[in-house]
């Protein structure tokens, strides 16, 4: 039975597939604190940048922000939205590969998805089941506030559960918050299901927080809640790949449509038997799985109001 539950996420998609740096992934370190440490040594998350980074920060991990490329984008989530693209840039920028200790210039400069979708392909590289998941974690420690957020579940073997990781950001090293980034208490982290739902039945008592500004709370989640379901079916999409049905019409959404979000985020609550029910899924709602980018519709919007 347990085979069952794991065995769809020893598979990559397009997103997770190591191609010819299968076997420089699978000779990493064992140690899932150790794997967690390197991805973290390898990328320097956007938001630095437009906060004043702490010398604490910059002393310990990154170096001075100050020395960072002015010709470079400071979010370079769009250049490297696959694993592999992700590994060649880190090639690229220290032909040592994944290296502790990295000063913010040798590092991708790329957000938590992205720190999800190399985990995942690591792990998988070595054999060893891993999925994203998409949601809202519990930055500050005080069980109030959740941010939007991507995580990692990857499948002990020797305990027999689905572990819940972080590997975007340092907080497990000073032990600050009692537990380990990479074994997260589930209250740590709410799933978009979980989110949505408490929303829809007003039963949800945590502020929220999206780093993009929606004028109804519930589109953004919904975003997340899209994000989440592809992941579990092994499809990690970026953040502008949504439903098409979806593009810029939530606010149209009939009540019928929001109750079919609705039985899809109770769906999700049984996240270890969704992918077998894809072909079910794909015949009852086929457009949750035609996906477009906002911004490719956007353009294509555009000529359409030129004819």
């Amino acid at each position: 039975m347990n085979e069952k539950i794991y065995q769809p996420y020893l598979e990559t998609s397009v997103y997770t597939y190591a191609g010819a740096y299968k076997e420089y992934l699978a000779s990493l370190p064992e140690n899932i604190p150790s794997i967690g440490k390197l991805i973290c040594d390898q990328i320097t998350h956007p938001t630095l940048f437009f906060t004043q980074p702490s010398s604490y920060l910059e002393d310990v991990y990154f170096g001075k922000f100050a020395s960072y490329p002015k010709e470079r984008f400071q979010d370079e989530d769009e250049l490297f939205v696959t694993a592999v693209a992700m590994i060649a840039e880190i090639f690229r920028l220290d032909e040592s590969g994944f290296v502790t200790g990295k000063d913010v210039t040798k590092r991708i400069t790329v957000s938590c998805r992205h720190a999800s979708v190399l985990f995942s392909a690591i792990l998988k590289a070595k054999g060893i089941p891993c999925r994203s998941r998409a949601g809202f974690i519990d930055f500050g420690n005080d069980g109030i506030s959740y941010t939007e957020h991507w995580v990692n579940e990857y499948w002990s073997f020797a305990e027999n559960r689905w572990i819940l990781v972080d590997a975007d950001g340092y907080y497990e090293y000073e032990r600050r918050f009692g537990y380990s980034q990479f074994d997260l208490p589930r209250h740590k982290f709410l799933t978009a299901s979980e989110v949505w739902l408490g929303l829809r039945n007003k039963t949800l008592h945590k502020k929220i927080d999206l780093y993009t500004i929606k004028q109804d709370i519930l589109a953004g989640v919904c975003e997340y809640l899209f994000m989440d379901f592809h992941s579990l079916m092994n499809n990690e999409i970026f953040y502008s790949f949504q439903p098409a049905y979806l593009h810029n019409r939530f606010d149209l959404l009939s009540q019928v449509e929001l109750e079919e979000l609705d039985e899809l985020a109770l769906l999700l609550q049984q996240s270890d038997d969704i992918i077998y029910k894809k072909e079910k899924l794909l015949d009852a709602h086929e457009k949750f799985f035609i996906l477009t980018n906002r911004n490719l519709n956007d353009f294509n919007d555009y000529f359409r109001m030129q004819d």
